[in-house]
């Protein structure tokens, strides 16, 4: 089977429908996402959710802290079975880079995978410069954060499909992996992302993995949206 470029983000859902939708299509991924349901249910979803098919179980814990601290949580959800944890680059170099040595667990073969997120999809350029100053663009301070984030040692950096374009030809990020949320295939509802694409867009500017959230959970055939999803970046 052809690796997956998308994640599912299972994100708003309950248990049970969350396993029920990774039974079917947990195989077709490359990593099912939660954090809300990680809250609610502690270690044992991430166990539920591999046995009932998901290849990889990414806890979206988007981690920003001192690094000792960021470091004792990375520890902690590693040890009940993550395979990816995100991070905030926002938290500075020394803090992503305690999370990629704690990813690292002994009785793992395969260290986690830390993803770091530089800006927020939901965050409109208005907003972007308010948080972070309004004397770079955009652009420049995702760029920051993504050359900090490879500094660190992190897997993949997070990005939306305004930026993944510039970021995945640059020839100082290369190896990251790059991680496109908030993509919305024509004529869907926008939600809460304010910086966002179209799937095929982000996928063809060189997204390594998609994110596919409510397009395909929210549909009254999530099956058959996800279909779609597929279909529209194969």
């Amino acid at each position: 089977m052809k690796p997956s470029k998308i994640c599912l983000a299972l994100d708003g859902l309950s248990a049970i429908q969350a396993i029920d939708l990774t039974e079917k299509l947990g195989d077709r991924c490359h990593a099912v996402k939660i954090h809300d349901l990680f809250d609610a249910c502690g270690a044992s979803i991430i166990r539920s959710l591999k046995e009932s098919g998901a290849k990889r179980v990414w806890v979206d814990a988007k981690l920003h802290d001192t690094k000792d601290t960021v470091a004792l949580r990375t520890a902690a959800i590693v040890r009940h079975g993550a395979s990816i944890i995100t991070v905030h680059a926002s938290g500075g170099i020394p803090m992503m880079r305690a999370a990629v040595e704690a990813a690292h667990h002994p009785d793992r073969m395969v260290a986690a995978e830390i993803w770091a997120i530089t800006v927020l999809s939901s965050l409109d350029p208005r907003e972007i410069g308010q948080v972070y100053g309004r004397d770079q663009t955009p652009q420049q301070i995702v760029t920051g954060f993504a050359l900090m984030a490879k500094e660190a040692g992190v897997s993949g950096i997070v990005c939306s499909a305004q930026e993944v374009d510039r970021l995945s030809q640059y020839s100082k990020l290369k190896g990251l992996e790059f991680v496109v949320p908030g993509t919305r295939s024509v004529g869907a509802d926008l939600g809460q992302q304010k910086r966002s694409g179209t799937p095929k867009q982000a996928s063809d500017d060189g997204a390594t993995f998609l994110v596919a959230g409510s397009q395909v959970t929210k549909a009254k055939d999530p099956v058959a949206a996800f279909d779609a999803f597929e279909a529209e970046i194969a």
